[in-house]
């Protein structure tokens, strides 16, 4: 094992450095990248043609976009607390809302979360002039976010964009794209970024999407159709947004699932089926006739020599009657407008082979009509499949037949095997959620209904996974989550990032509204639920802030004496002031990349207090001592319950020769 100091690296990305290190050991010499021979090692290129390519490339450039590419894999300057008591069961949640600069806390959380999370879903600014978009800076983001929440002298982490600056894009860009880069990071393999943009940067995120992400990568756009024309349009009147889908690993994550939604109509339709299919053999009122009778409150007896008794045929011509009266549908749910004898739902579907060229000479084989006994047509470039499965659909009375041998037989497709769909380019949702602001008392303005966002939630998550918004606004994709859970009983969780931005009026931020929206939805689900649901509907509330570590907390000023209290303070002490224990553990359980919902507990050992830390997805468990002296009996107890963890401390509370013991056993960092 080793014993180490705690040192923060100058970069978040070094592992990546090091891999391209590995695979290219001849492109570096005295720790520098020689990137012509990096070049000729990947693509064989020769000086010529590496000079050409130096000047002139396809690719989206602006001012500032260097150092955007820097700002993404700075090393983090802060540090997450724990905000006790705002949340809801926070003790035993998944969830998490965090105050802060989202670039700030990305970093943070990035050894974390690293390949944990399945879906990004973020709403950024749309840069159409009135907003505002986040003020970056190399030195000091915690400062600067301090400074912007009043924790410290005036400052500002936002800033106005009006369409007359002169890099009105450019600052938009220098924005989203460290943020976008370094989210990369977070993405399982066969993870998926889903992004709310409008007109004013939709050309401009596309191209940044393609280079971070890889056009290869690209799932495709949704079109938002929300049923409203911009009112205030200058020229073309919107009444759309554009929803950018990208993958971590495109092919990756097709081998793994079938990118689809569930028919939205579907057991709606199986329903009206499954109550016409039970009329069979029984006398009943047509069903337009029901409907006058309900419409003109006319006696049923008047009527009882009108009833019919329905036979297949006749429930399948009231089965397309209804269909045709649902303007609600589909075009593909439509289509299953027929019921058969087992009262399955269905719809003909053409066996024609697909291709332009001809298929082979065994796709021919004409099928034997079952009443006549005589070969039906083929279709001109044969069957779409081979003998054998059309041996197997005949046997599973998947083949429709015409009533005589001259019609082109077709196959049967069965609703309840088709359950879902192709996700479409065009989706059509106007509905707002005002009803539902106004009835938890707190105004927002556009806020995305969060009906529809569970929808695109679960287009593409499942059962455990983690989403993460990082521009989480009123809240509304956490709120979105836990109404797709209650929909199809997953446990997805969520990490909602958010600047606390003050409101117009003054009173509190945008945050605050997140995080009362949060706690009241909950208690109307739970409400409405009547406590039933043990699915997690909780949240902890974590906030950005300085380093609880002193020897982090470098000193930016001019004055002399302040410099010589800093030094002074370094010398008693460890930790800046006002700092906790558990705030501490929560720094260094970060650092070592153990995630928010990790098993904290707190225990006595031998006079001293030590810190157990665990997670599922960390090889091996954190003990975290925090007292100036680490007892011998302390160090014999590490040995033995303890073998292969982590062990941290102060550096002066264990002798030169415990460090030596210690890391016999465990490995060892020292404060």
């Amino acid at each position: 094992m080793t014993i180490e100091k705690l040192e923060r690296t100058s970069r978040i990305d070094e592992d990546r450095i090091q891999k391209l290190k590995e695979l290219f050991p001849e492109a570096f010499a005295d720790g520098k990248i020689n990137f012509s021979i990096l070049m000729q090692e990947i693509n064989g290129l020769d000086e010529s043609i590496i000079e050409e390519f130096e000047e002139e490339s396809y690719g989206l450039q602006w001012v500032g976009k260097a150092q955007a590419r820097k700002l993404a894999f700075l090393s983090p300057q802060g540090t997450l607390k724990f905000i006790e008591g705002q949340g809801v069961s926070e003790n035993e949640t998944r969830n998490f809302l965090i105050e802060g600069d989202s670039l700030e806390v990305l970093r943070i959380l990035k050894e974390s979360y690293k390949g944990r999370i399945k879906m990004i879903y973020i709403d950024p600014p749309y840069n159409t002039g009135s907003d505002f978009i986040y003020n970056d800076d190399f030195r000091e983001p915690v400062m600067k976010y301090l400074q912007m929440t009043g924790q410290a002298d005036d400052g500002g982490l936002l800033t106005s964009n009006p369409k007359s600056s002169g890099r009105f894009h450019a600052n938009w860009l220098n924005m989203i794209y460290p943020r976008l880069r370094l989210a990369r990071e977070f993405l399982r393999k066969d993870g998926v970024i889903v992004i709310h943009i409008d007109e004013n940067e939709e050309f401009n995120l596309e191209l940044v999407m393609n280079e971070i992400y890889g056009e290869e990568n690209r799932l495709g756009k949704i079109i938002w159709d929300k049923r409203n024309p911009k009112g205030d349009s200058a020229g073309i009147a919107y009444q759309h947004e554009s929803i950018l889908v990208y993958a971590k690993d495109k092919s990756y994550l097709l081998s793994k699932y079938e990118v689809v939604r569930p028919k939205a109509n579907a057991e709606k339709i199986l329903k009206k089926a499954s109550e016409l299919y039970s009329k069979i053999g029984k006398k009943h009122l047509p069903d337009d006739l029901v409907q006058i009778v309900k419409k003109y409150e006319i006696p049923m007896e008047i009527l009882k020599k009108y009833e019919q008794t329905f036979d297949l045929e006749k429930i399948n011509n009231e089965f397309k009657d209804w269909i045709n009266s649902q303007d609600y549908l589909s075009g593909g749910e439509a289509a299953y407008n027929n019921i058969d004898s087992n009262g399955d739902v269905y719809r003909p579907v053409s066996m024609a082979w697909p291709n332009k060229k001809k298929a082979p000479e065994e796709y021919f084989i004409p099928l034997i009509h079952p009443i006549t006994n005589k070969p039906c047509p083929v279709p001109s470039r044969g069957w779409r499949n081979p003998p054998e499965t059309m041996k197997k659909l005949l046997e599973e009375g998947k083949i429709l037949f015409g009533p005589d041998e001259t019609t082109i037989p077709n196959r049967k497709y069965l609703l309840k095997e088709n359950m879902h769909e192709n996700i479409p380019s065009v989706i059509r949702y106007g509905a707002s959620d005002d009803a539902f602001f106004d009835k938890i008392g707190i105004k927002f303005d556009n806020p995305k209904p969060y009906r529809f966002s569970a929808e695109i939630i679960s287009y593409f998550t499942e059962g455990n996974d983690i989403v993460l918004d990082f521009f989480a606004g009123s809240g509304t994709t956490g709120h979105a989550v836990l109404e797709a859970n209650r929909k199809d009983k997953g446990n997805r969780s969520f990490i909602l990032i958010q600047l606390p931005e003050k409101l117009e009026d003054g009173n509190g931020t945008i945050f605050d509204i997140a995080r009362t929206r949060l706690i009241k939805s909950i208690e109307l689900m739970n409400q409405e639920d009547k406590n039933e649901n043990k699915f997690d509907r909780g949240f902890a509330v974590y906030k950005l802030d300085k380093s609880n570590l002193i020897k982090w907390n470098n000193y930016e000023g001019e004055r002399i004496e302040e410099l010589e209290t800093t030094l002074n303070i370094f010398t008693h002490s460890h930790f800046t002031d006002g700092w906790t224990e558990k705030n501490v553990v929560i720094e260094l359980m970060l650092l070592q990349g153990f995630p928010l919902d990790s098993q904290i507990k707190q225990t006595s050992c031998e006079q001293n207090i030590i810190w157990v830390i665990k997670h599922d997805i960390v090889p091996f468990n954190l003990i975290i001592c925090l007292d100036n002296k680490v007892r011998k009996l302390t160090v014999d107890y590490l040995i033995s319950n303890h073998r292969d963890d982590l062990f941290i401390c102060i550096d002066d509370a264990l002798s030169n020769q415990d460090k030596i013991y210690l890391s016999e056993s465990m490995k060892v960092k020292t404060i």
